[in-house]
Parts: structure tokens; C-alpha cells; sequence
């Protein structure tokens, strides 16, 4: 599911400029938000030594193009918990993945912080139970921001409740790959319900499923 890093140095030119937090926006939705940094572009120092020849070479490294960020987000579904609570079923059996991403055409190279944000219907937080009396209770999240598909290695990209170590929190990640589809759509790019949630140092590519 994960291609190899683009990139061997952690937040060389993507970066994250805090945790994910999700908060209730509204009465109908949560939000998640994603704030990012675009440190430099990865073919600035090279593309300024050679100077382009044709069209397609000729490229403003000033911007970083076809970048993606994606959100995944784990809640553990409280109201089965509490229900079967005299059962012998892990924490882990009542958690829900979701997943969603917001595609850019151009990203601006400004070192400034960008925030994707996502919504989510508070709704359905509140029918399964990790949405009460204005607090969201998150499991956990990941997020994966990418050129072209090929991932920017990025740290502290992936939080998981009380865990630390590498390899649980890279089996948390692939766990919420395998298992958003099923949630599919539920957890939306918000600038796809108002395109106020968008920043003006970036332009997001119209695509009917960056629900998916």
C-alpha cells in the first residue's frame, strides 16, 4: 500500500506545523484539520543549475504542483462498547476508520502554514458514541502527504492513543488503509461543502471522488 519515500530527510521539503485536531464545527460537522508546510521544492537546486531547453522542462519552483494530503482517522465506536461491555472483545474490534484526501493542482513554496481541513457528519459521531457534550474522543490518526503518489517522508505524521514505537504506529497506519474503504465517503475535503475552507496560496484540482 506505502510506496517507498521519495525523500530520505524527514521534513526536508513537506512538513507538518502541528497535530491533527478534530473539533465540532457546527452542529452538522466535525472538523479535522491538517496545517502543513512546504518547506522547498525537490528539484529547485538542480532545475536552477541546468536551464531548461524546452516546454515541458521549464517548471516555477516557486510552486509545488499535483500535491495530496491525506487524512486517516480512527474513533472507537463507544456506544457498542458500552453495550457489550461484559464481552471479551478488544478495544481494537470497535474502532472505525475513515479516510479522505484534498487534492491540489499547485501548492505555493512560502514556508507559510496551509491547513486542509475535512469534515465529518457530527451526527454519526454522536449516534457511536465518540462525540459527547462537545468533545470528540480520537483514537487516532495518520496523514500522508504526496508528489506525483510517491510519498514525502514526514515526522510525527502518525499518532495512535498512548503508543509510540515505530511498529505500532506503522501497523496503525496500515490498519486505517485496509479498513476506511469501507467508510468510504463519510469523511469529505470541506472545501467540497464550501469552498471557504480553502487557502488562497493554493488551488485544489476539481475531482468527483476526493471523498475516497
Amino acid at each position: 500500500m506505502f510506496a517507498g519515500q521519495l525523500f530520505s530527510a524527514p521534513d526536508e521539503y513537506v512538513k507538518l506545523a502541528g497535530k491533527v485536531v478534530v473539533t465540532k464545527e457546527s452542529d452538522m460537522w466535525l472538523k479535522a484539520t491538517v496545517p502543513f508546510v512546504t518547506v522547498a521544492h525537490p528539484k529547485a537546486q538542480t532545475y536552477l543549475k541546468k536551464r531548461p531547453t524546452t516546454i515541458q522542462e521549464v517548471m516555477n519552483v516557486e510552486f509545488l504542483d499535483n500535491l495530496k494530503v491525506r487524512l486517516y482517522l480512527c474513533f472507537s465506536n463507544e456506544h457498542q462498547k458500552k453495550t457489550l461491555r461484559s464481552s471479551t472483545l478488544t478495544d481494537a474490534q470497535f474502532y472505525q476508520y475513515y479516510s479522505a484526501e484534498v487534492e491540489y493542482l499547485t501548492v505555493q513554496v512560502d514556508r507559510n502554514t496551509k491547513n486542509a481541513h475535512f469534515l465529518f457528519p457530527a451526527l454519526l459521531a454522536e449516534r457511536d458514541g465518540f462525540f459527547k457534550g462537545g468533545y470528540v474522543k480520537l483514537v487516532g490518526y495518520a496523514v500522508e502527504i504526496s508528489q506525483n503518489d510517491v510519498p514525502f517522508e514526514i515526522s510525527e505524521s502518525i499518532f495512535f492513543d498512548k503508543y509510540r514505537t515505530e511498529e505500532i504506529l506503522n501497523k496503525f497506519k496500515a490498519q486505517a488503509a485496509a479498513n476506511s474503504d469501507k467508510n468510504r465517503g463519510l469523511l469529505m475535503p470541506a472545501h467540497l461543502v464550501d469552498s471557504s475552507y480553502l487557502d488562497a496560496t493554493t488551488v485544489v484540482k476539481p475531482k468527483a471522488d476526493a471523498g475516497r
